[in-house]
């Protein structure tokens, strides 16, 4: 007789995630295999599927479980024959890359590096999540990191929890990732770009967002700091916010409390956009990378424009950060 394996999660790390075992995601889902694995993410931030199937339909099967997908409105990014696919890609060999900003770090220079963020935290509307499935890749390095922000609020003392509830972030685009963004590495540095390129002309006014947002399943706080854009605290003097801010950066960008993954060919992870950080930790030059992500449409309902004027639900390019 043959064995018949019970799906099951187990932990990725000390701090935050889960691996789901022994989910079929060949075909459709029933309700209790979607409920059991919303549960999880909502649990852990982040589910690694690993082994669980290589097909396209696949991770737009497990995209469906967290929500309506939205296409990248950088469509050059897009597949072609699926809009809703994005191709994030890093090949030596190309000659006109998407992104052409390269940075050094730890005396490493590298491709794709992106410091701790959330993504769209430069506007109003906050999308929920992302499938990120990598289908090639880097020999070297490559590894993506999560920081859960409700357990670096709860590492948090009494008197800081007290300090910045209510308390309102300013943020504003910036691609620059060696601008001194509070909680980045202070030895990063930005290496010459081969040749003249013309950046996108993106409208991102400046947007505001809570410091400390609460998860609506469970009711934990969360530290709503994404360091990437974050410009300065609403109405606080300008010393005293770059102060706060310096140190809630270093408290949230804390490695000791992050899950570096290291992936294998055709991993699936899908992390909770309103409650992980995420970060890359790029690829040597020399190597070649190719990934696969879908990203998941939401609205969190509290972000705003600073311009009262402006309407939050305007329509506007995204990008994915």
């Amino acid at each position: 007789m043959a064995t018949i394996l019970t799906p099951s999660f187990t932990r990725l790390s000390p701090h935050l995630g889960v691996e789901a075992h022994d989910f079929d995601l060949s075909r459709d889902l029933d309700q209790a295999t979607k409920d059991a694995i919303l549960d999880a993410w909502i649990d852990a931030g982040v589910v690694l599927f690993r082994g669980a199937g290589t097909s396209d339909e696949v991770q737009m099967r497990l995209s469906e479980v967290f929500g309506e997908m939205e296409p990248a409105a950088t469509a050059d990014m897009n597949r072609p024959d699926n809009p809703y696919l994005m191709t994030l890609s890093y090949d030596p060999a190309d000659k006109s890359p998407r992104f052409a900003q390269h940075y050094n770090l730890g005396g490493i220079d590298r491709a794709g590096w992106l410091g701790w963020h959330w993504d769209q935290s430069f506007m109003p509307t906050i999308v929920r999540g992302a499938v990120f499935c990598m289908k090639e890749p880097s020999a070297e390095m490559g590894e993506t990191g999560f920081i859960d922000a409700i357990a670096a609020y709860d590492r948090l003392s009494d008197e800081m929890k007290k300090r910045i509830e209510g308390l309102e972030v300013v943020y504003e685009f910036n691609p620059d990732m060696a601008s001194g963004q509070y909680g980045f590495p202070e030895n990063i540095r930005p290496l010459p770009r081969a040749g003249e390129r013309k950046e996108p002309n993106y409208n991102f006014p400046p947007c505001v967002h809570p410091l400390v947002i609460t998860q609506a399943e469970t009711g934990r706080k969360v530290l709503k700091l994404s360091p990437m854009h974050s410009r300065y605290i609403l109405g606080m003097d300008p010393a005293e916010s770059h102060a706060l801010l310096t140190e809630l950066g270093a408290h949230i960008c804390d490695e000791r409390f992050a899950y570096w993954h290291k992936w294998e060919k055709d991993d699936m992870v899908v992390w909770d956009n309103w409650r992980v950080l995420h970060g890359a930790a790029g690829v040597p030059l020399h190597c070649k990378r190719l990934a696969q992500r879908t990203t998941i449409m939401g609205d969190y309902k509290v972000g705003r424009y600073l311009d009262a004027n402006l309407d939050r639900d305007r329509k506007v390019k995204r990008i994915v950060d």
